[in-house]
């Protein structure tokens, strides 16, 4: 994963490797700006990659617990684009499913500017 904040307080995440202690330093940094922000994903639920192995799993889970306060402060959402009508249920049940992991909102939007949209919205709460 690498996070792109070029147009911040929307920060891109995509997906381009495993690299778990990398993808947690960026995510800390990103964090240490200390302003409120909002991730889109166009990562599909569903795509083919590696998925991660219980170590990963562990160590997101350990980072998560020690930035607990600085998630629920500074990131106020996550949009996930899914625009194919066929895998937004999947896309909604992962929403759900990683809401409840992370502590913030995670939504579906079908295209960028409704992602966009939605992001205004997270950030005017």
């Amino acid at each position: 994963m690498s996070l792109d904040s070029a147009n911040f307080p929307l920060v891109w995440m995509r997906q381009n490797g495993r690299d778990t202690q990398a993808e947690l330093a960026a995510f800390s940094a990103m964090l240490a700006r200390a302003e409120p922000f909002v991730i889109l994903s166009d990562r599909r639920v569903g795509d083919a990659g590696e998925e991660p192995d219980r170590d990963q799993h562990t160590q997101v889970a350990l980072w998560k617990r020690d930035n607990r306060e600085a998630l629920k402060l500074w990131v106020k959402g996550m949009i996930m684009l899914e625009p194919d009508a066929a895998q937004c249920a999947a896309a909604e049940t992962f929403a759900e499913y990683a809401a409840k992991f992370w502590g913030y909102p995670v939504l579906v939007a079908a295209d960028e500017a409704r992602a966009r949209l939605l992001a205004v919205t997270l950030l005017s709460e």
